[in-house]
């Protein structure tokens, strides 16, 4: 049996009477949704994979930079939005393939990250969290700016290969292929990283230097070199969702503090320093997102009580599920005592 299986067979086991009726009534209404809303329901689903595999991405990054450092990475929204903008002048302002900047994009902003490592984060380890949040928040800020005098304010966007730029026929709805093409790449990222964490050699060295580094370090490990790899690694996922992210939506200023926000929201119920919770609560919570509006009309249809589908509902909705989970499992869904797996 694998980790992440152990540790979700342990989770449903743990679940109290409450939480399992709570599932079965959420069953029950998306059934609902699936029957009178077919189409509409497989289109959320699947609009909700997509946006939950880039949130993961960025979400595992922060959750590794976490687990290793002790630091609170609000700068890692930057570097997310940091790959949109490098795609965007790759594919938009040079002319080049997009699949270049598929690959040389992540690379790029993995070296901005291990400058940020170098330069800011790496005095401030050991130190108390917040000074590392406060500096991480200035970086944030900086990136913003540099962003804004680089690229300017208003939102931008480049074209998709046209191979990607077809609709994929499902049955009862048509679905972007890119959108496809995006979560099979995450997904992708998301499992090579998981399996380098916690199968290869270099993993277990990074894993092993968290629990004690001055024992890891005597038996030949270089741990500051580990842990600048790391954080190119960590970095890199977040350039690579921010490719995805604007090849598909385009790119904004503000879309570095608002997916950095709902990443911290992702540690959080997935379980601080655990990958595979980030992993699950990423798709979980972006699937709530798109599929409770389908759920609440769906309930309205039937009822016909139209004050049910309240609009504007999906922004609230991470919010509500953090704090449901919380007040059931205070360390979150995957969460144990110390921070990595």
């Amino acid at each position: 049996m694998s980790v992440g299986t152990s540790r979700l067979a342990a989770t449903l086991t743990d679940a109290s009477p409450a939480s399992l009726a709570g599932g079965v009534a959420a069953l029950a209404l998306l059934s609902l949704a699936a029957v009178t809303q077919p189409g509409l329901f497989v289109d959320n689903a699947i609009g909700g994979l997509v946006y939950g595999m880039q949130l993961v991405m960025v979400a595992l990054g922060l959750a590794l930079i976490l687990g290793l450092m002790g630091v609170v990475n609000f700068a890692h929204g930057a570097l997310f939005m940091l790959g949109a903008y490098f795609s965007y002048q790759v594919v938009g302002a040079w002319g080049l393939p997009f699949w270049v900047a598929l690959v040389v994009v992540p690379l790029a902003v993995g070296v901005v990250g291990v400058v940020m490592e170098m330069t800011v984060l790496r005095p401030l380890y050991g130190q108390q969290p917040v000074i590392g949040l406060l500096a991480t928040f200035g970086l944030t800020l900086m990136a913003e700016e540099a962003t804004r005098s680089v690229w300017g304010a208003a939102p931008l966007s480049f074209s998709v290969p046209p191979a990607l730029a077809t609709s994929t026929d499902l049955g009862v709805t048509q679905v972007g292929t890119f959108r496809l093409f995006a979560v099979a790449v995450s997904a992708l990222a998301v499992l090579a990283v998981y399996l380098l964490i916690t199968r290869s050699e270099f993993g277990l060295t990074v894993r092993a230097g968290v629990q004690d580094g001055e024992m890891t370090e005597f038996l030949g490990a270089n741990l500051p070199i580990r842990f600048t790899a790391m954080f190119f690694l960590g970095a890199a996922i977040a350039g690579l969702g921010g490719v995805l992210r604007g090849a598909e939506f385009g790119m904004g200023l503000s879309m570095a503090q608002q997916f950095v926000i709902l990443a911290f929201v992702v540690v959080v119920v997935g379980g601080v320093g655990s990958l595979f919770g980030s992993v699950i609560a990423g798709v979980l919570i972006a699937e709530a997102q798109f599929l409770t509006p389908t759920v609440l009309s769906s309930l309205a249809m039937v009822t016909g009580v139209e004050a049910i589908a309240v609009p504007g509902v999906r922004g609230i909705v991470p919010y509500v599920v953090m704090i449901v989970v919380l007040l059931v499992r205070p360390r979150g869904l995957f969460g144990e005592e110390g921070f990595l797996e």
